[in-house]
């Protein structure tokens, strides 16, 4: 691997709290960089693909752990989208990037798009992936593969990790392996929880609940690409986070959309697949 393509990982004090991030490639000016927002559960682990893969053409990829996730602070409140957004805005005053490109996945889409409809001139262009302004009713059903872990004890790092790998909706490969393995906290007692505590995902509900995010996508300006799985977790035809009438809804209210559907991916390996890697890569580079 190209030396300027391995992560390098970084903190940075925003708003009273460490965030914790990784970065690719070799930052050369405001325009060329990329902010990657994670899900609700996830970590900056999730793309250990597409930034070695953005920052091999050139850009500064930035992944952060969102606050309760990863490495990042978990403070005992603030959590919901405007946090995120907050938390996001004041990494990139402290990066001095004035304006930037994003790419979110799942809840990272919500909180894109509330960035790019609340502070368009902080934003040049932006991807949703897999998630549009309407959150579905069966949304936590959806992602139950992830979300059920958080709050729950594991007696050791291998039954969590086999936990994990019976999931029906990851194919696991090293990828999977390592994103579980960070989000792995072990205690003293050798019982394993994920690094996110329930407090921050039942505050995370609560917050979003309260928020109309569908409304959002009319106030987007900003060229923008839409990235829609095809098939769903719960059946191949349901437990979609992003339903194709949303997703056409959503690219017929911005001005400047595009929508990209990857065929044989779920949720989760939507953001592994290679025709995604593209589609970002070359919206990105328009």
């Amino acid at each position: 691997m190209n030396p300027s393509n391995a992560a390098t990982e970084l903190d940075v004090e925003v708003n009273g709290i460490t965030l914790h991030y990784e970065a690719w490639g070799t930052f050369s000016t405001p325009e060329r960089a990329v902010i990657l927002i994670h899900g609700i559960t996830s970590n900056c682990k999730a793309w250990a693909v597409l930034g070695p893969a953005l920052a091999a053409q050139g850009w500064y990829a930035i992944a952060v752990d969102l606050r309760g996730r990863g490495q990042s602070a978990k403070p005992a409140h603030g959590y919901g989208i405007p946090f995120h957004a907050n938390d996001l805005l004041a990494l990139a005053d402290a990066l001095e990037l004035p304006r930037v490109a994003l790419v979110g996945h799942s809840l990272g889409a919500l909180i894109a798009l509330w960035m790019a409809a609340l502070h368009p001139d902080r934003v040049s262009r932006v991807a949703f992936v897999d998630a549009g302004g309407k959150v579905p009713e069966d949304a936590l059903q959806s992602v139950a593969a992830s979300v059920k872990r958080i709050g729950t004890a594991y007696p050791s790092l291998e039954a969590y990790l086999d936990q994990q790998r019976q999931s029906p909706v990851y194919q696991w490969n090293d990828l999977w392996e390592q994103y579980y393995r960070y989000d792995a906290l072990v205690h003293s007692d050798g019982t394993v929880t994920s690094r996110m505590p329930q407090h921050a995902l039942a505050e995370e509900v609560g917050t979003n609940a309260t928020i109309r995010t569908e409304i959002l996508p009319d106030f987007v300006r900003a060229p923008a690409l839409i990235v829609r799985a095809t098939v769903g977790t719960i059946a191949p035809d349901r437990g979609f986070i992003l339903p194709r009438e949303e997703a056409e809804r959503i690219r017929d209210v911005m001005k400047e959309a595009t929508l990209v559907e990857i065929p044989n991916t779920n949720h989760y390996t939507l953001i592994l697949s290679d025709e995604f890697q593209r589609a970002v890569s070359v919206f990105l580079a328009e």
